[in-house]
């Protein structure tokens, strides 16, 4: 495949598993509001998603009264347990450093507050790979809305025929559609690969850690049997 000019990632089980701390926070919210902790599983199908979206996907519409709340607690507990209960997936900061060696500019839009990435981000010494961060309170609205992916591309100076978007969802699949920018899916998520090729990408990794190769770079991380 072609080296783009630039590469944008999504944040959550693309380059990073917050797993641990999305069901601890939901779990503490619940607990709080007398709500009964959801399913660590459905939680993980809502990584993506808006929290004030989440709630009712977890709940039901019932609990909609509930959700501004909800959500306010979730974020003071995430402000404790957010980072440190954050890891990098396998591969993923070697094939940062890798592409970033090679040329390509680098960018993360995600729906997660862009603190909780900075944060990450320097805990690990990638920030400096990234020429832009965008959060969810960078965002005119959130994907599938292809507004964030295309700032982040303008920021980086490149067209949309010249970027990559590379993310875990369909919704990742379907920003990158509606911004005109080729997709590499990644199956570190809850999606699976024939969900992601419904949507035509450029490819579908097992991880971040084959973006490299994909490029004709090196490879990065360990591959999967």
């Amino acid at each position: 495949m072609e080296k783009p000019d630039a590469i944008v990632f999504d944040f959550d089980l693309t380059l990073a598993d917050s797993s641990e701390a999305f069901v601890a926070s939901h779990g503490f919210a619940a607990r709080q509001l007398g709500l009964p902790p959801p399913d660590a599983a459905a939680i993980l199908r809502t990584i993506g998603t808006p929290l004030l979206r989440a709630v009712p996907m977890l709940y039901g519409e019932a609990v909609q009264p509930l959700a501004d709340e909800y959500v306010r607690i979730y974020q003071a507990r995430a402000d404790e347990v957010m980072t440190p209960l954050t890891l990098m997936l396998p591969g993923a900061a070697e094939a940062v450093r890798s592409l970033r060696e090679a040329g390509p500019r680098l960018a993360i839009v995600s729906q997660k507050l862009r603190y909780r990435v900075v944060d990450v981000l320097e805990r690990e010494r990638l920030l400096d790979c990234f020429d832009a961060v965008l959060g969810g309170e960078d965002l005119p609205d959130f994907k599938p809305d292809p507004r964030g992916l295309l700032i982040a591309l303008d920021r980086l100076g490149v067209p949309p025929a010249r970027g990559v978007f590379v993310g875990d969802t369909t919704i990742d699949a379907e920003t990158a559609r509606r911004a005109g920018v080729r997709f590499v899916g990644v199956l570190t998520g809850a999606t699976s690969r024939a969900e992601l090729e419904a949507y035509r990408p450029a490819a579908v990794l097992d991880s971040v850690g084959g973006l490299p190769r994909l490029f004709g770079l090196r490879e990065s991380g360990p591959r999967r049997p």
